[in-house]
């Protein structure tokens, strides 16, 4: 299978190398403080799962993230076709979330909130929560929706990398790389293979990704790093 490859692919695990991908389109946001969110979205999210949201937001994307505190059924809805979908509600905790970064989560909740909360503080405590949660008015759409995965092999053609839900062949999805010291690398891939690993008790998925469109400034700097893997690997 490897000669049948373009690039070699280089095996970076335990380099710091993470990965997104896109998991989910159109999550709506049922309410939300500046500590976390109550997410509705039509898959299943494993509780203590990292994400990244990506907020739209005046024309802006606000990356927020968080991670999955817990994750019911909600409710079923039919699709076009007749067919029952499962749909569920999840919340999640914002993580490693700065002071700049919470001033533009407030200044969103702030625009969003229902006319009736609008003399009630932001980061104002409610119960057991540290802050008070809000119902937007017009359940926003999180532009995007990102996994957080482990990149565990790495070439100018895909990549190969570890998540925790199955992904159906060809699917084709958003993806970024996040390179050391760097900005992300921003990128289409399709999924060409995925096969199921048994880590302990816990079940996980190898997808070899295909990369289809990468701009040319992102591709040269995904060239640099693998040269310089390359070089790494020979002098040891």
């Amino acid at each position: 299978m490897q000669e049948r490859r373009r690039y070699k692919r280089f095996k970076i695990e335990g380099m710091g190398i993470d990965g997104k991908m896109l998991f989910a389109k159109n999550v709506k946001i049922l309410d939300m403080s500046v500590g976390g969110m109550l997410v509705e979205t039509d898959k299943r999210l494993n509780p203590g799962s990292e994400h990244i949201l990506k907020l739209k937001y005046k024309d802006k994307s606000i990356p927020i993230k968080s991670v999955v505190v817990w994750c019911l059924l909600g409710k079923s809805e039919k699709n076009p076709s007749g067919e029952v979908i499962p749909i569920y509600h999840a919340g999640m905790e914002f993580v490693n979330v700065t002071d700049e970064m919470r001033r533009k989560i407030a200044r969103f909740i702030e625009d969003q909130k229902k006319e009736s909360d609008k003399n009630v503080g932001i980061f104002q405590s409610s119960g057991r929560r540290l802050y008070i949660r809000f119902q937007i008015v017009t359940p926003e759409e999180v532009s995007d929706f990102f996994e957080s995965c482990k990149i565990k092999e790495l070439s100018l053609s895909g990549m190969l990398i570890e998540s925790e839900h199955l992904y159906e062949v060809d699917n084709k999805m958003q993806m970024e790389v996040f390179l050391p010291e760097d900005e992300p690398i921003t990128l289409s891939g399709r999924v060409a293979s995925c096969y199921s690993v048994k880590v302990e008790d816990t079940m996980l998925y190898d997808l070899g990704i295909e990369f289809l469109e990468m701009s040319g400034e992102d591709r040269e700097r995904l060239k640099k790093f693998i040269d310089h893997i390359e070089k790494k690997s020979m002098s040891e």
